[in-house]
């Protein structure tokens, strides 16, 4: 059966919603259910509602609210693959659902026993897949998913997915960059851009250049793994794309408080970087849009 990873293991249900380092979940078995893998097999599964205007499935109680969001542009692509983000979702959304019944139960019988407040707060994962631009038989889709599952915040993870019609796996980025090494000295380049207008302090290009080499390893490393999470983006000319945007989620290159950082090299940037089967669909300056909540 052919199957399409939903975002690995969500780190654990985004490291159960981000619990402080050291701190462990409550008692009661707060520890997160893990993500399961889409199946583009969808008898068993519930069927996309016909309208996507408003949420695609929402359910809201004492313990928990779980929603999921299709963009109908997804839909107009293929209806099969919105299926299967759909049924993922759910999937993930439903372990989330039987945590918190379980977790709600546990805490009101603690507080009974012993006279306290319950340590139980409302449990929260929305999944949203939004497309953020498409030419011809290429859709690139943003999935975002947000949860809080009782720790000091909650968190969001986001993941790129470039699909291309007829094809039930995603395009890898190698298939898209021939070039590693000069597109992760781009990215490195534009990263360390951000960066710099992120942090506090007197801190030069060179240092936080240096901080970026140890966080994505050598130009290869960074265009070939990190890289591989990407979506496209619009372009000023018609019909190609203006760039690849890397995604990297809360955590994962710095603090939580430096939230996602969403790296866009431009296509004029990608010249001589892309296989034979790609350079064609780029060109012109990227038309970019606010992806991140």
């Amino acid at each position: 059966m052919k199957r399409l990873l939903l975002t690995a293991s969500m780190a654990a249900l985004l490291l159960a919603a981000c619990a402080p380092q050291g701190e462990a979940p409550p008692a009661g078995g707060s520890e997160a259910p893990v993500a399961q893998t889409a199946s583009t097999d969808t008898g068993q599964a519930d069927t996309l509602p016909a309208d996507l205007g408003s949420p695609a499935f929402e359910e809201t109680t004492e313990a928990y609210e779980i929603r999921t969001v299709v963009d109908p542009a997804i839909v107009a692509f293929d209806n099969a693959l919105a299926q299967t983000y759909f049924n993922a979702a759910r999937e993930s959304l439903d372990a989330l659902k039987e945590q918190a019944i379980n977790d709600n139960k546990v805490a009101a019988e603690d507080a009974a026993a012993n006279g306290t407040e319950s340590w139980f707060r409302q449990y929260a994962m929305e999944f949203r897949f939004e497309a953020t631009a498409q030419q011809g038989d290429i859709i690139s889709v943003l999935e975002n998913v947000y949860s809080y599952t009782g720790g000091a915040h909650p968190n969001y993870a986001l993941k790129g997915i470039v699909q291309q019609k007829a094809q039930p796996e995603p395009v890898a980025i190698g298939a898209v960059v021939a070039d590693a090494a000069g597109f992760g000295e781009r990215l490195k380049y534009h990263l360390t851009d951000e960066k710099l207008e992120r942090i506090y302090g007197d801190f030069s290009r060179d240092m936080v250049a240096t901080e970026v080499d140890e966080l994505l390893g050598d130009d290869a490393n960074a265009g070939s793994v990190w890289g591989a999470n990407y979506v496209l983006v619009p372009s000023t000319e018609a019909g190609k794309f203006g760039g690849i945007t890397v995604l990297f989620s809360p955590y994962d290159i710095g603090p939580y408080a430096e939230g996602a950082y969403i790296i866009t090299v431009p296509a004029s940037e990608l010249e001589g970087k892309l296989t034979p089967d790609w350079s064609a669909r780029f060109g012109g300056e990227p038309v970019l849009e606010e992806l991140t909540p």
